[in-house]
């Protein structure tokens, strides 16, 4: 009896590295490249400020990400409030990475809106933008909400 339970302990210690005893690997799933394209926007609002550069830099990475999927309508990020400093040149506090994201995303077709009265707010004139915007539209909130009637996903940062 001791002799089968010993056995018992040393085939199952040893199934793990035992090719003969050991279970096949889990494959992970294929990342799925056939998923239809959709006719829907996705809309990335970003009112973090320079208090969380990481937060704000993460947005431009996924927004770019999203991009160059080809798989959406368009691709939009929606600046206001705090987060218009992401595009003040003038700011020494900027990381420099931050601006690279804009200009990646931007090149991946991500359509970049500023809000005009969070500039004028904050006191950013709009010649001090960097990189300078694809559009800067009069009141975020109001282009939101054009977005979202028109059945838009809406992802906040």
């Amino acid at each position: 009896m001791r002799t089968r339970l010993f056995s018992a302990v040393l085939l199952l210690s040893l199934g793990a590295s035992s090719p003969l005893l050991a279970q096949p690997p889990a494959t992970k799933p294929a990342p799925t490249t056939s998923a239809p394209r959709s006719d829907r926007t996705l809309v990335y609002v970003l009112t973090t400020g320079l208090e969380d550069a990481q937060v704000m830099q993460s947005v431009f990475v996924h927004a770019r990400v999203a991009a160059e999927q080809r798989r959406l309508r368009e691709v939009v990020i929606l600046v206001y409030g705090r987060g218009v400093f992401a595009f003040d040149g003038d700011i020494e506090a900027r990381p420099p990475k931050l601006a690279e994201s804009i200009r990646q995303a931007m090149k991946a077709g991500v359509k970049i809106q500023v809000c005009g009265t969070a500039l004028a707010h904050m006191g950013i004139d709009r010649k001090r933008l960097d990189p300078t915007p694809t559009e800067i539209v009069p009141q975020a909130t109001v282009t939101l909400v054009d977005y979202v009637a028109g059945g838009a996903a809406v992802v906040k940062y």
